[in-house]
């Protein structure tokens, strides 16, 4: 009985941790986001950054085609470009999984085309496939004409359902954005 007490007492704060989302253990940073911009646009000689503030009407006509509503009050978003040319957008953005946020980065061709998907920072115990360019590789191509949603246009992953569905979520909500702030002009 003693020694049942004393396993318990000794394991206990172990099991603890093991157990607590908020652990530091679960976070995960792969990237910062110099590193992140500098995947998006390695040939860029210059990248700017321009802050959208959403705006009642901005967010009139985004809400609509995400059939949510948008929590957030502005975007930051970078453009790269080589000399004049622009090489594309880039958003660096969250969006809850399980319990803590995804941080992200999406990257958009000119074109309103996403051109491809970093994660940054992962928060979850579980579900952290979805940081593999195997399943990252899914949104490229994609773009605000598409669904961006799971098992509609993208396979998941068993044991990370919600981290794939926040990921689609958030792709989604970066190039609807993208479209109706540059390209709808």
């Amino acid at each position: 009985m003693i020694i049942l007490l004393l396993a318990i007492v000794l394991l206990s704060p172990a099991l603890a941790a093991a157990q607590d989302p908020d652990g530091p253990e679960s976070i995960q940073v792969y990237l910062t986001p110099a590193q992140a911009l500098k995947h998006a646009f390695p040939d860029a000689d210059t990248v700017r950054v321009e802050t959208h503030i959403l705006t009642p009407d901005l967010k009139g006509r985004v809400e609509p085609r995400l059939g949510w509503r948008l929590e957030e009050s502005e975007v930051r978003v970078y453009l790269g470009y080589k000399g004049e040319k622009l090489l594309g957008y880039a958003v660096v953005t969250e969006q809850v999984g399980l319990y803590k946020p995804i941080t992200f980065l999406v990257k958009v061709a000119p074109d309103g085309r996403v051109d491809d998907t970093w994660i940054m920072v992962y928060r979850e115990s579980r579900g952290g496939e979805v940081r593999r360019k195997r399943f990252l590789s899914q949104y490229q191509g994609k773009s605000a004409k598409d669904p961006i949603r799971l098992n509609r246009d993208v396979i998941g992953i068993t044991g990370a359902t919600l981290s794939v569905r926040a990921v689609s979520l958030g792709v989604k909500r970066v190039v609807i954005l993208i479209d109706e702030i540059y390209l709808k002009k």
